[in-house]
């Protein structure tokens, strides 16, 4: 006999009051586990930086921005 089956036997054996509580306990531990396997995806700024400090200002970067646009014509 699996583990599974034994506790449902058990729970067969239970007062409807005590089997409400089973069922409510047994959801939270559902919940607990779900939410421990679905943890929170990388944030942008994690995986490739927040971008800062490349320019040291907003001019470095507009001049930068135009070199590369010359290039292209």
């Amino acid at each position: 006999m699996s583990q599974l089956e034994i506790i449902i036997n058990q729970a067969k054996a239970l007062p409807p009051s005590e089997l409400v509580k089973l069922i409510k306990q047994t959801a939270e531990i559902l919940e607990q586990k779900q939410s421990a396997e679905s943890k929170p995806t990388t944030s942008y700024a994690a995986r490739f930086g927040s971008g800062q400090g490349a320019f040291q200002t907003a001019a470095e970067a507009d001049d930068f921005l135009r070199s590369e646009r010359d290039k292209w014509e």
